[in-house]
C-alpha cells in the first residue's frame, strides 16, 4: 500500500468525511474548531464552519465529530460534536448550510453532556443504515473509569447513543434502540461498556457498526454490532479487550471484541472502515484501521469481524507518527 498526500497545511486535523452528495468534496475537521472543504484538486481558502471561539482545545477536547444528514443535498443539515469552551461539556449540535458555508446562527443544541475530566470525550458521529444518528461517548475520563459510568445504565457516558433527528424536538428515541424497553436504562443507549470509542463506522454493506475502543493499559479492541443491532455490553470497565480488568469479572456477561491487540503492537486504536470501493480491488471486503502510536495500518476480513473473531495483517505504515 502506498500513501499519497492530497492536501496539507491543516491545524490538528482529526477527521475527513464527505456529505454523501456525489460532489467529490471532502471535509477536513480540525480539533481546534474549523471545518475545511477539500474539493478535487483544490484546498479551500475559507472554512466551511469556524467554531474556534466556542471550542476548548486541550488534551482530548476540541471539535471532535462531524456527520452530514443522509439527505444533506436536499436539506443542508449537518451535525457536530465539540467540547464547549465555557465549561468543558460535550455539545452535539445541528447546523444548517447557507450558500457554500454553514450559518453559525443556525446552531440547535441536541445534547449537552457534562464531562468530569478532559479526556475520553469520545466525539464521533455517524448515521446508521436506518438513518439514525449514532453518538460515541467516552467514560468521562480518569483511569479505570473512576465514576463507573460505562456500566451505569442511567448515564450516557461510556456508551454508543442512537437518536432520531427527524422526529420530535430536540430528538426522538428510535423504537428499536438496544435498551429502550429495559428498566433503569436511558433510552438513547444503543450499546454500553465502552471506554473511549474514538472512531466508529457503518458498513455500507449490511449496516454493521465497527467500534474502535481505546484500551486502558493492556489491550486495544474493535467491537462489531452486526447489522447495527444494539443491546450489547462490550465489557468496560469490568473487561478490557479479551480479559478481565476487574478481579472476578464475568466474561460471558459481555460481548467480546471481534479483534484485539496488546500494547506490544500499539497503544491507541483508530477505528477504520470496511473498504467497499472499486479502485483498490485487493482491499474489497477488508476492514482497514490504524494505531495512533505506531502508525501501522492493518487490514482484517470484514466478514470475519462480523462473525466475531478476526485476525489483522499489517498492510502499511504512516511515517513520522
Amino acid at each position: 500500500v502506498e500513501l499519497e498526500e492530497v492536501a496539507g497545511g491543516y491545524d490538528q486535523p482529526l477527521l475527513v468525511t464527505d456529505a454523501g452528495d456525489g460532489s467529490g468534496t471532502l471535509y477536513v475537521v480540525e480539533q481546534t474548531g474549523r471545518i475545511w472543504p477539500l474539493r478535487p484538486g483544490e484546498r479551500a481558502q475559507e472554512p466551511f464552519l469556524d467554531l474556534r471561539e466556542a471550542v476548548v482545545t486541550s488534551f482530548e477536547q476540541g471539535l471532535l465529530g462531524l456527520a452530514f444528514h443522509p439527505q444533506h443535498a436536499d436539506n443542508g443539515r449537518l451535525f457536530v460534536n465539540y467540547t464547549r469552551a465555557s465549561d468543558g461539556a460535550t455539545v452535539v449540535s445541528e447546523f444548517g448550510v447557507a450558500g457554500d458555508v454553514v450559518d453559525p446562527a443556525s446552531e440547535r443544541e441536541l445534547l449537552v453532556i457534562d464531562q468530569p475530566f478532559g479526556n475520553h470525550n469520545g466525539g464521533h458521529l455517524a448515521f446508521d443504515a436506518a438513518g439514525m444518528l449514532l453518538i460515541g461517548t467516552g467514560d468521562g475520563g480518569g483511569g479505570g473509569d473512576p465514576l463507573e459510568a460505562a456500566q451505569d445504565p442511567s448515564a450516557v457516558l461510556g456508551k454508543l447513543l442512537r437518536i432520531d433527528v427527524d422526529g420530535e424536538l430536540p430528538y426522538a428515541i428510535p423504537a428499536d434502540n438496544g435498551f429502550v424497553d429495559r428498566d433503569g436504562h436511558r433510552p438513547e443507549i444503543h450499546a454500553l461498556g465502552l471506554r473511549n470509542p474514538w472512531r466508529f463506522s457503518v458498513d455500507p454493506v449490511g449496516g454493521h457498526v465497527y467500534l474502535g475502543d481505546v484500551g486502558q493499559g493492556a489491550y486495544e479492541e474493535i467491537s462489531v454490532m452486526p447489522d447495527g443491532r444494539g443491546g450489547q455490553s462490550f465489557g468496560w470497565n469490568e473487561v478490557e479487550g479479551p480479559v478481565c480488568y476487574l478481579d472476578g469479572c464475568d466474561l460471558e456477561a459481555h460481548t467480546p471484541p471481534a479483534l484485539s491487540y496488546g500494547r506490544d503492537e500499539g497503544c491507541s486504536v483508530i477505528g477504520g472502515h470496511a473498504y467497499r470501493g472499486t479502485e483498490q480491488p485487493a482491499l474489497e471486503g477488508v476492514y482497514v484501521f490504524g494505531d495512533y502510536c505506531t502508525g501501522t495500518l492493518w487490514g482484517a476480513d470484514a466478514e470475519a469481524m462480523v462473525a466475531g473473531q478476526a485476525a489483522a495483517v499489517p498492510i502499511g505504515a504512516i511515517d513520522g507518527t
